[in-house]
C-alpha cells in the first residue's frame, strides 16, 4: 500500500493520509533523518524494527509495538532502520476544524503536548487488536472513499486518539520540574497560556512576565522548538480562533473582533488580511463554498 490521500485537491486545506513506513522512499527517509518541521500531526506506529526519534530537547528509541505522535511545529528528526514496519498517519487541525456537527481540536488531547516531548505508548494484547483494527477501517475508506468517508474517517481518527489516552496516562509517569529549568518545560508552558490569554493578552512581554523571563529569551525558545518567534505563535492562535469562527458561526467580523480581544472592528479586519491574505468576508466565503 502506498501513501494513500483522502483529500487529493491541490486547493483543499484538509490533510490526512496514511502509509505503510515500508512504503517510504529512500529519499524520504534520508529527509526524516535531517531536523525538519511539519505544519500537520504525525502518528508513527513501530510495529517491527526500530527507529530513532530525536528533538532539540531528548532523543529514544522507539521499539517495536510502539506509538509515537509528534504536533506541528515540534523540530525533530526520525531515523528508521531498514527493517522498520508499521504506520504513519498524517492529518491537520483543519481537517477537524471543519466538522461544524462534532468539532473537537487535535490539540486537545495530551499525546502531543507533554513536558518532555516523549509521547510514546507501548500498544500490547486486546489494545493492539483494537487499534489494528481502527487503522484497517481507516484505510477501507480512504481507499473507496464516497460522500461519507472524511466523516468516518475523522470519528474513527478521534476514537484511535482517545483508546491511546487510555493507554498513554497509564503509562506515563511526569517528571517532577521546576518552572523555567529546560526550554522544553518553558515552550509546553508559553502555549497553555497562550490557550488561557490569548484574547486578553497580545504581547510577547506580557507572556515573558508569565514565565519569568525577558522577551528576547522566550523568542529564543521559541524559534529553537518551534521554528517561529513568540509573537507568531500568539499571532497564529488568534488567527485560528478567527478562522473557526467564520466558518463555524454567523457572527459578524466586528463580533468577532470583540469576542478575541480587539477594541477596534476596523483594526482587526487589517490584521486578518495582513495575516491570511484575505478579508474577512472572503475567507468565509471561500472556506464555506468549499466544504458545502
Amino acid at each position: 500500500m502506498n501513501q494513500v490521500n483522502l483529500f487529493n485537491d491541490e486547493k483543499e486545506d484538509r490533510i490526512f493520509t496514511i502509509m505503510k513506513i515500508c512504503d517510504l522512499r529512500d529519499e524520504e527517509r534520508r529527509e526524516n533523518q535531517l531536523p525538519h518541521l511539519h505544519n500537520f500531526y504525525s502518528i508513527f506506529w513501530i510495529q517491527s524494527g526500530q527507529a530513532v526519534h530525536a528533538t532539540d530537547f531528548v532523543e529514544y528509541v522507539i521499539e517495536k509495538d510502539t506509538l509515537l505522535f509528534v504536533p506541528p511545529g515540534l523540530k525533530h528528526r526520525m531515523i528508521l532502520d531498514q527493517i522498520a514496519g508499521g504506520y504513519s498517519i498524517l492529518f491537520n487541525e483543519e481537517f477537524a476544524r471543519y466538522n461544524r456537527k462534532n468539532y473537537t481540536p487535535f490539540k486537545e488531547y495530551e499525546l502531543f503536548s507533554n513536558p518532555e516531548f516523549k509521547s510514546i505508548i507501548k500498544v500490547e494484547g486486546a489494545a493492539k487488536d483494537q487499534l489494528n483494527n481502527l487503522v484497517s477501517l481507516m484505510i477501507e475508506e480512504v481507499q473507496q472513499p464516497d460522500k461519507h468517508s472524511a466523516d468516518a474517517v475523522l470519528n474513527l481518527l478521534h476514537l484511535f486518539l482517545l483508546k491511546s489516552i487510555r493507554i498513554f496516562e497509564t503509562q506515563y509517569q511526569p517528571v517532577s520540574q521546576e518552572e523555567g529549568e529546560s526550554d522544553s518545560f518553558s515552550i509546553i508552558r508559553f502555549k497553555e497560556l497562550i490557550e488561557e490569554n490569548y484574547t486578553k493578552e497580545k504581547s510577547v512581554s506580557a507572556y515573558a512576565d508569565m514565565l519569568n523571563m525577558n522577551p528576547t529569551c522566550l523568542n529564543e525558545v521559541a524559534k529553537k522548538s518551534a521554528g517561529i518567534t513568540a509573537g507568531e505563535m500568539i499571532r497564529n492562535r488568534i488567527i485560528e480562533e478567527a478562522k473557526q469562527k467564520l466558518f463555524a458561526t454567523d457572527m459578524s467580523g466586528k463580533e468577532i473582533a470583540y469576542l478575541l480581544g480587539f477594541d477596534d472592528p476596523s483594526y482587526f479586519s487589517r490584521f486578518f488580511k495582513k495575516y491570511t491574505g484575505l478579508t474577512i468576508k472572503d475567507f468565509r466565503d471561500n472556506s464555506r463554498k468549499k466544504y458545502h
